[in-house]
Formats: structure tokens, C-alpha cells, sequence
């Protein structure tokens, strides 16, 4: 069970937006999504953001991206798939062991909410038995191979598949900027307490409680009317100041930010600052959402005395 869990989320640690309005698929613009370089006199870092999840068709490279592609060394992805698994066998014993004694969700929910919390967990298309069994964190998340409504996106045509599949066909090494395990043990080690609390209170349909509600809820993706804005804003190279993952800003929305967001985005950023002492070419493809919002990769870069220049 738990290694199940594991591979999904490997699969699925992305920042969450929140909900946008409905678009069509159609393209009336010519991609460019954001580019930043990164450089000093013998080493040149590419940053680009991406979707982890593109339906088939969507347009998103541009000439520029291209040339780049072409002339870098490496990619750097957040983990590699062979870096991701490895990893996630390495922290194994130690995921076990955080999880081991804790009882399913639904036996520490007050008995009166149990029936609300199966019946949000099965509308949203999931399956209640894992789900009910995941550490809490990552329950709401959504990180489950069952219910991950994504309609017609797929991770096959996401910029990360595409990529490392071109890089592997050139010969070329895909790399990982992050230890992908460790990122899911900081992830289990979340505090339930605040999660529950507020869980319990979006079940008993609190006011001003609201945090997860649309979070679960079931998506319906039509042919004439799917979502697409996010990925439209994307490929525009549009770029939120406000960006966070649309989890409120209470405990639990604060927990989540830290720990996917801010904390990681820091651990980047010396990341990048050490790859300049080595010479050479890469491109750096991690989530579009890192380099949004107050606590981005640039907000710690700068903290270091660096800056990367938007090239497009």
C-alpha cells in the first residue's frame, strides 16, 4: 500500500493552482512561456517553469526555447523518474516508520463526520480505502493514482516527459535538483493536528472554514467547455506575483507553502549558486509556480546576491 502511495506522489508533487475561469483550447497567440538566465563568465543556467500535465495539441515551445534546448549540456529536472524511485526505495524505511501506528483517517475524524469525509473522498472520483489509509498531508493534496482527475492531460505530453525524452535521445543527462524522497518524508512529517482540525471543520460545514472545499469536489471535463486558462497564462509567459497553492492562509495553508513551496524554492536557490562554480550549459525545468509568488527561486537568489534576467 504505502509503496503505491509513494510512486503516486512521485508522479504528482506539483504546486496546486487555484480554480480559473473556463477557456477554449484555442491558441490566438504564439507561445513564450517565461525563459530567465542565470550566468557568470563560464557557466550559463536556463530556468524555465513548466506543466507537469499538457493536453495533446497545446503549443508551448518557441523558437527561442528551441535554440536553447539545442545548445545546453544538461537538463535539470525537480527529480529525474530514475532519481525519483531510487530515492523513494532510500527513504522507504524511514516513510514506514512515520507512518507506522497511525491509525486511517476516518477513526481519528469525530464518528459523526466519518460518513461526510467517505462521501467527499469517493465524489471526487478516489478511492476512500487508500485514500483513508495515506498520511493526512498528502491526502488532501489529492496524491492518489485513483483519483487524479486530470481529463484529457496527460503526464506523457508534459514538458518534463517531452524533454527528458529528447535529452535521452541526444545522449544527453537528465539530473535532479532535488532528493525526491526527502521532499515526501518533510511532507509526511506535517503536523495532522491543524489538518484535522480544519478537515473536521469543512465537514461540518463551518463558516469561514471553507479551505478545502472545490479542492475535492468531482471535475467534469467536457469537450466544448474544459479549463485551460492556467495553461493559457502559462504560455503566454504571464507570471502571478501572488502565486500560492490556494490553501488559505491558515495553518495548514501555511504548512503547505512551506514545504512545497518556500522551503524547497531556498534549497534551489543554493542549489543554482553552487552549479555556477562548475563550468558549462544547462537548462532547469521545475514547476511553473516556482518562480511565481513572494517566496520564489528569484526571491531567494536575491537573497544570495544573484539575479536571473528574463531573457523573453
Amino acid at each position: 500500500m504505502m509503496t503505491r502511495i509513494f510512486l503516486a506522489a512521485a508522479l504528482l508533487l506539483v504546486p496546486l493552482a487555484p480554480a480559473a475561469a473556463q477557456s477554449t483550447l484555442e491558441q490566438n497567440y504564439t507561445p513564450a512561456p517565461a525563459i530567465w538566465k542565470l550566468a557568470d563568465a563560464d557557466t550559463t543556467i536556463y530556468l524555465f517553469g513548466t506543466i507537469h500535465l499538457l493536453p495533446e495539441g497545446f503549443r508551448w515551445r518557441s523558437a527561442e526555447f528551441d535554440r536553447i534546448v539545442s545548445e545546453v549540456d544538461s537538463l535539470v529536472l525537480e527529480s529525474s523518474d530514475v532519481d525519483a524511485l531510487a530515492s523513494l526505495d532510500a527513504y522507504a524505511p524511514k516513510m514506514e516508520a512515520v507512518s507506522a501506528g497511525r491509525p486511517p483517517i476516518s477513526q481519528r475524524l469525530p464518528p459523526e463526520l466519518r460518513g461526510a469525509w467517505r462521501q467527499m473522498i469517493e465524489s471526487s472520483g478516489r478511492v476512500f480505502e487508500i485514500v483513508d489509509t495515506m498520511p493526512l498531508a498528502l491526502a488532501m493534496l489529492g496524491l492518489d493514482p485513483g483519483g487524479s482527475n486530470s481529463g484529457p492531460s496527460r503526464q506523457e505530453l508534459g514538458v518534463e516527459s517531452v524533454l527528458s525524452a529528447e535529452f535521452a535521445e541526444s545522449g544527453r543527462p537528465v539530473e535532479s535538483i532535488e532528493n525526491h524522497g526527502a521532499v515526501m518524508l518533510s511532507l509526511m512529517r506535517i503536523d495532522d493536528a491543524p489538518i484535522l482540525e480544519e478537515l473536521s471543520a469543512e465537514l461540518a460545514g463551518s463558516p469561514g472554514q471553507q479551505r478545502f472545499a472545490g479542492q475535492h469536489a468531482p471535475i467534469e471535463y467536457t469537450p466544448d467547455a474544459p479549463d485551460w486558462s492556467m495553461e493559457h497564462a502559462w504560455a503566454r509567459g504571464d507570471i502571478d506575483p501572488d502565486f500560492d497553492l490556494g490553501l488559505g492562509n491558515g495553518k495548514v495553508g501555511a504548512a503547505f507553502q512551506r514545504v512545497l513551496l518556500a522551503r524547497r524554492n531556498e534549497a534551489w536557490s543554493h542549489w543554482l549558486k553552487a552549479r555556477l562554480e562548475r563550468p558549462g550549459t544547462i537548462l532547469v525545468a521545475v514547476g511553473a509556480g516556482h518562480f511565481e509568488g513572494r517566496r520564489s527561486v528569484h526571491y531567494y537568489l536575491e537573497q544570495r546576491g544573484l539575479s536571473a534576467e528574463r531573457i523573453n
